[in-house]
């Protein structure tokens, strides 16, 4: 009788250790997911400020880019329309419209990933 009671404490204890790790994940692991998800993001985003810093240093460097800075990106239906080019683009569901300058601004200062991907759009090779 004594090795069937401590064979039935050794799986309540595993039982209850089981429940612990499982409340455990379930409280600490749904900040994890979401972090992961964040800091994919953010090197998304982070790609996409050195490639437009690039583009804005060429650009500046044979001094268009102040008479490019006011002209409208506009982009919608796998196109993408700047300075007068339009030019095709593999995502069919990005939309966008705005200024370079203020693209720029949003790109840089906001971590506004579509304005970081505009700019590279037309910008870019």
């Amino acid at each position: 009788m004594k090795k069937a009671q401590g064979s039935l404490e050794y799986s309540a204890m595993i039982a209850l250790i089981l429940v612990i790790i499982l409340v455990a994940v379930f409280y600490f692991g749904e900040g994890v997911v979401p972090k992961a998800i964040q800091s994919s993001k953010q090197n998304e985003i982070l790609q996409y400020q050195n490639s437009v810093e690039v583009i804005k240093s060429n650009y500046e460097a044979t001094e268009s880019w102040n008479f490019l800075k006011n002209e409208t990106i506009s982009c919608s239906n796998s196109q993408c329309t700047f300075n007068g080019e339009t030019k095709s683009i593999d995502d069919s569901t990005f939309s966008y419209s705005d200024t370079l300058e203020n693209a720029y601004n949003k790109c840089i200062y906001e971590n506004d990933l579509d304005s970081c991907k505009a700019i590279v759009y037309v910008l870019g090779d």
